[in-house]
C-alpha cells in the first residue's frame, strides 16, 4: 500500500512538472513569435508533454482505482 501512494505521488509530481515546462515554453513562443523566429521545436516539445500528461494520468487513475 505505501508502495503505491508514492508512486501516485510520484505521478502526481511527474504531472506538475510536465506542467511547469509547458507554461514556460509557452512563454519562449510568445517572445519568439513577437521577434518573428522559428518557435516549432518549442510547439513540438509542448505536444509531446501534453502526451505524456495525458499517460501519466492514465496510469494514475489505474492505480488510484485498485489502491482504493
Amino acid at each position: 500500500m505505501l508502495e503505491v501512494k508514492y508512486n501516485i505521488k510520484s505521478l502526481i509530481s511527474s504531472i506538475y512538472e510536465c506542467q511547469k515546462k509547458i507554461i514556460i515554453n509557452r512563454r519562449f513562443i510568445r517572445e519568439l513569435e513577437s521577434e518573428g523566429q522559428n518557435m516549432a521545436h518549442l510547439i513540438r516539445e509542448n505536444r509531446e508533454l501534453e502526451d505524456q500528461i495525458a499517460t501519466f494520468q492514465k496510469e494514475l487513475r489505474k492505480k488510484y482505482q485498485f489502491s482504493y
